[in-house]
């Protein structure tokens, strides 16, 4: 029942995630519809017709399901980016509750990877980071994890914020000194420090590298698929941190060690990433 409920519950919570993927970046970028278009207003509705949908027609995964991708009143397609969202909250929260017995452990993680995955679509489609979102994770981390029932402790979390902020800064300051250009945004920085927030100091290290080789990876596929040059970072990070997080539950015995005593064996992980 555990699992079933989380996994409903990850599909509902994915269900909003794309109201706020699609919502949440039109809004900042375009500050005068802030009161016509939010989070709120105006009510979902098919982007072809503007049929206001009832309640059948939200139900996550199922309503995309049963009319085959498309819109029952005027037939138009809609994009499979919406059921892909439900469908992989609903698995990451699966996930995490097969592994982590603790409600209290669990729920937090399960809307960290909501954060996560809405940050990963937004900023690749917009090269945006919202405040609205990082900052928030970064503190809800920091309170978390200072909790008693977080991953780590409240020392690891604070080092791994301030060495995830660090460690981009410095890098973005050294690129700019040298190229007279940005390589990234600030909202990079302060993802990575949330990142650190939640997953420790240790995290950093392993975030950044693989990191930077998922940002190799995505800047191939948009090359494949159009001519941008332009390497959105945050879907890596957010990449980085789901891996690192995988780690610490499989690996780290996350899922059977109460938080005090966990010592992640790192040791032997960090030789299978070096060259």
């Amino acid at each position: 029942m555990y699992l079933l409920v989380l996994f409903i519950l990850g599909l509902c919570i994915g269900s909003f995630s794309n109201v706020v993927i699609c919502r949440l970046p039109v809004a900042i970028l375009n500050p005068g519809m802030a009161k016509t278009f939010n989070l709120k207003v105006p009510r979902s509705h098919c982007p072809g017709c503007l049929h206001v949908l009832g309640a059948l027609e939200l139900i996550p995964l199922l309503s995309w399901l049963g009319q085959r991708g498309r819109c029952c009143y005027c037939k138009q397609t809609i994009s499979v980016i919406y059921p892909l969202v439900e469908l992989l909250n609903g698995v990451l929260y699966l996930a995490i509750a097969f592994f982590v017995s603790e409600p209290l452990t669990a729920i937090p993680l399960c809307l960290f990877c909501s954060a996560l995955l809405i940050l990963t679509f937004i900023d690749y489609r917009y090269m945006l980071l919202p405040d609205a979102i990082t900052l928030p994770l970064l503190w809800l981390g920091l309170l978390w994890n200072s909790s008693g029932y977080g991953v780590i402790d409240a020392t690891q979390a604070i080092g791994g914020a301030t060495l995830g902020y660090l460690s981009l800064w410095s890098i973005y300051w050294c690129y700019r000194l040298l190229r007279k250009s940005e390589g990234m945004g600030y909202g990079d920085f302060k993802l990575s420090a949330a990142l650190g927030g939640w997953l420790g100091l240790e995290s950093i290290q392993f975030i950044l590298f693989a990191g930077s080789v998922l940002g190799v990876l995505i800047w191939w596929c948009r090359r494949r698929f159009s001519s941008d040059n332009t390497i959105p970072f945050g879907p890596a990070l957010c990449g980085a941190a789901l891996l690192y997080l995988g780690y610490l539950i499989l690996v780290g015995g996350l899922s059977t060690e109460p938080r005090a005593e966990l010592n992640l064996p790192l040791g032997n992980f960090w030789p299978l990433i070096r060259f």
